[in-house]
């Protein structure tokens, strides 16, 4: 039979082939195998990266690509039931936050471009109006059941609306002197530092009975970052403070901030986590830049993880492996925190991590699927709050003043 004259051999039975038979046999299937590992390995996070240095390095074209998307969504009259959180609080603040993040990039990439200053201050005080409108104030003045700008010479102490706004204002004077929102931002000041002076725990609440140390880390960097604009000195309250937060509100054994602590005595009340600590880190890198690069690396070495070259950031320590996701956090899926993941963005090149913020990139590529279009970039699955949290973290500015990939590498970079 015609099978019978492959010289007597079968080469479908194993048994049967000589040894270079059977290794060829075998080599085949194996190095496909490894061409489609290392296709998987490379080829999806090279593609995703691959706009990365030029965000890294502050390139004009994709920075100004993004603040124009993002003016897309500032210039339309959003309001609460443009978000759909399932809770109207919730939607209120990522209201607030969406013009506080906005107006932040604005900023940066005042900075970083001083050509586009006259037209990004502009954007600037678009979104400074907006936050002081009634509609966007309407969340926290429900909370406390007094206005946060109305009861400033009172002692409620709206650590979130006042802190996080007060620093865009603060940014606003740095780049403008003359601001015309520099009685208010003065006002604001007086008001916070005369709070956390009083303060029984060194910190402020958000809304009554809740307290969480990295909105405290907003209120205390738009005091730092008042100083630097204005030439006033709060060093004694700063230094304070910044003793007050490592002995009490940094977990000692993870190095990250606890989320939430008790109003009245200070104590935890939630596990260290990512998203309070990654947005404290760019938070603090306005005022306390050796602090913020504390929390940076604390993350790196806890939280940071890299798959198939995308980088991620788990929102709790391995030894609270069981928490769950929250409003603060995004889902959290096998460990992952959406929040912890974009603004670790920010520190990474803050603090010239150029290898982080590249497999940082890569996932906000993939998930955020990117859309360059007429009206500028737009990350297609962020909506109003995405963009603009993503516009703040990817222009954050780089502590030496520096953009290019040849900067020297931030302390702890490799460990």
């Amino acid at each position: 039979m015609k099978w019978q004259r492959t010289a007597g051999k079968n080469l479908s039975n194993p048994r049967q082939m000589n040894s270079k038979d059977r290794v060829r046999r075998l080599a085949r299937p194996g190095i496909a195998l490894l061409l489609f590992l290392a296709g998987v390995w490379l080829i999806p996070h090279r593609w995703c990266s691959r706009d990365s240095g030029d965000w890294y390095r502050g390139d004009p074209a994709v920075q100004k690509k993004l603040a124009a998307g993002v003016e897309q969504w500032i210039i339309k009259d959003l309001q609460r039931d443009n978000y759909s959180t399932g809770n109207r609080q919730f939607n209120g603040e990522w209201l607030f936050g969406t013009y506080l993040m906005a107006g932040l990039g604005y900023g940066q990439t005042a900075l970083e471009h001083p050509e586009w200053r006259t037209r990004h201050l502009q954007l600037m005080e678009h979104c400074i109006d907006r936050i002081l409108t009634p509609g966007v104030r309407a969340f926290d003045r429900e909370s406390w059941r007094n206005d946060p700008i109305d009861s400033l010479d009172e002692d409620s102490d709206h650590a979130a609306y006042l802190g996080y706004f007060n620093l865009l204002l603060s940014l606003h004077r740095l780049l403008e002197p003359k601001s015309k929102y520099s009685q208010l931002n003065d006002r604001i000041t007086e008001a916070l530092c005369r709070r956390i002076h009083n303060s029984r725990t060194g910190l402020l609440s958000t809304y009554p009975g809740e307290t969480y140390p990295v909105d405290n880390c907003a209120v205390i960097a738009s005091i730092g970052l008042h100083d630097r604009a204005t030439g006033t000195n709060h060093r004694e309250l700063l230094m304070a403070w910044e003793a007050r937060l490592r002995e009490k509100y940094i977990d000692p054994t993870s190095g990250l901030l606890f989320q939430a602590v008790d109003s009245l005595d200070g104590s935890p009340i939630d596990a260290p986590r990512g998203s309070g600590t990654t947005l404290g880190a760019y938070l603090l890198s306005f005022s306390h830049p050796g602090l913020s690069r504390e929390l940076h690396m604390a993350v790196k070495r806890q939280l940071f993880r890299t798959c198939l070259g995308f980088g991620a950031v788990r929102e709790y320590p391995v030894s609270f492996s069981r928490g769950r996701g929250d409003i603060d956090s995004g889902p959290v899926l096998f460990g992952i925190g959406i929040s912890p993941t974009g603004f670790l963005v920010s520190t990474s090149r803050i603090f010239g991590d150029r290898s982080m913020f590249s497999d940082l990139y890569g996932t906000v590529d993939l998930f955020g699927a990117p859309l360059d279009g007429n009206n500028g970039l737009t990350f297609v699955t962020g909506g109003p709050i995405g963009n603009a949290i993503m516009f703040a973290m990817l222009t954050a500015q780089p502590e030496d003043g520096r953009t290019d990939e040849a900067r020297p590498l931030s302390a702890g970079e490799g460990s």
